[in-house]
């Protein structure tokens, strides 16, 4: 019996699984299994959102919607490497100074020689390159590549570099630099570690899948870490010199143990909503523990330090998958159609009739109705 149970937190549990007119199938096919998304808003608002026509890996898949994930499009055309994909695909908007918005999608090499390949657009999604390899000859076996993609920062402001973050099935987090040469092209530095002084509690935690999140004044990183061995909580670390140096990472609070944690702010940046696959542990058995549903953690940047619980958690959608449960929560999570209103494209076994079929669907995420709920709980 799993008795640390999210339910026992003392912030409210808001639930809006049930209400179907927040929730769109984005994407389903019988007898395949469909997953693991990520997603972008463009300029005109468009969304569009890239998953794997298989677990963790397979035909990338592309779709739009023009009405903040009301509907969504037919499958779109995409270049044929797409087709070879072998890892979760990760998409960012990339904004170089002085020049146009731009998509990168990122997908990862954990088999064969590692390393990571990526593909761009520079038309609105309309089209993109073929996917190009980064270290594939040194042997790093790249995971959820990237996991996370952070704009770095000078004494002046933003720079052109971003930090790239992944993990090896050693559990190694490593961090990759992108940059632009006097061409425009990119360049990738050659992959480095990132908890390399925390490597005790890395191993230990087995800390994987990264997601970096920028506090509201911009001085200061905060990564979580999944941690795959489920003895402790996931865990957070922080950086004030730009992901060079990281404190010794930490257990997040019960209301924020989970997997895959997707970060994204409101308008203003005080509230801060983050989606992740629930894991409810047994503190006094390691052994045990389930997986659960998809849940979002609504608080605001502080509350990450100081393991304070944050404002209140919401039930996305229910996961009915068999056996130890939860096979669910990589997100897009985005903040589309007004100030406070979050787009959420996940994955999961949604239907208690079919709990065998994996589809994607997306949540349409209100903090002003969640609000409302979490005063009356």
């Amino acid at each position: 019996m799993i008795k640390n149970n999210l339910f026992e937190s003392t912030i409210p549990l808001v639930d809006i699984s049930g209400r179907k007119e927040i929730h769109n199938v984005t994407d389903k096919e019988l007898g395949v299994y469909i997953g693991h998304p990520d997603t972008v808003v463009l300029e005109d608002g468009t969304l569009c959102t890239f998953y794997p026509r298989g677990h963790g890996k397979g035909e990338i898949i592309f779709k739009k919607s023009l009405d903040n994930g009301k509907k969504w499009s037919a499958r779109q055309p995409l270049p044929q490497s797409f087709e070879t994909s072998m890892e979760t695909p990760t998409v960012y908007i990339i904004e170089p100074i002085g020049k146009p918005q731009c998509v990168l999608l990122i997908s990862g090499m954990p088999y064969e020689s590692g390393g990571f390949r990526t593909a761009w657009s520079y038309d609105g999604c309309k089209t993109f390159s073929e996917l190009k390899y980064f270290y594939d000859d040194i042997g790093i076996r790249s995971i959820v590549a990237h996991s996370s993609l952070t704009r770095l920062k000078d004494n002046s402001g933003y720079i052109d570099k971003w930090m790239g973050v992944f993990h090896d099935e050693k559990f190694n987090n490593w961090k990759t630099f992108l940059t632009f040469d006097k061409n425009g092209e990119e360049q990738w530095s050659r992959p480095e570690r990132l908890l390399e002084a925390h490597d005790e509690i890395e191993k230990t935690a087995q800390l994987c899948e990264i997601e970096v999140v920028r506090s509201p004044d911009g001085k200061e990183l905060a990564l979580l870490a999944r941690a795959q061995k489920k003895i402790t909580n996931a865990m957070v670390a922080f950086s004030t010199d730009e992901g060079e140096n990281w404190t010794c990472p930490e257990e997040l609070p019960r209301t924020l143990m989970g997997e895959r944690h997707k970060a994204c702010y409101n308008k203003s940046m005080e509230r801060l909503v983050i989606t992740y696959r629930d894991i409810i542990r047994n503190q006094q058995d390691d052994s045990a523990w389930l997986a659960g549903s998809l849940m979002a953690w609504v608080g605001r940047y502080e509350d990450l330090h100081g393991n304070r619980e944050g404002d209140y958690a919401v039930l996305l959608c229910k996961d009915h998958s068999l056996g130890r449960g939860g096979d669910c929560g990589y997100a897009g999570n985005v903040l589309a159609g007004g100030d406070d209103h979050f787009v959420v494209t996940s994955y999961g076994h949604w239907d208690e009739e079919m709990p065998e079929e994996s589809y994607v669907m997306t949540t349409l995420l209100n903090l002003d109705e969640t609000d409302k709920l979490a005063i009356n709980k």
